[in-house]
């Protein structure tokens, strides 16, 4: 089976942003703008990512 690269960091990402998430939630104090910063990290690591493809590849 065979899994995109693009698929596969952004599951890796995503499973490390929900364990750094899970402890950002217990801390009353922290800024509010690091889940938005790490989104846009995702964002960006994905498109990084996806840039070699061609448009008719699946």
């Amino acid at each position: 089976m065979y899994i995109p690269r693009t698929i596969l960091i952004l599951i890796v990402v995503i499973y490390l942003l929900f364990l750094v998430s899970v402890d950002w939630i217990n801390q009353p104090t922290g800024a509010w703008y690091r889940p938005f910063f790490l989104g846009l990290l995702i964002i960006l690591v994905a498109s990084w990512a996806h840039r070699g493809r061609d448009s008719d590849e699946p």
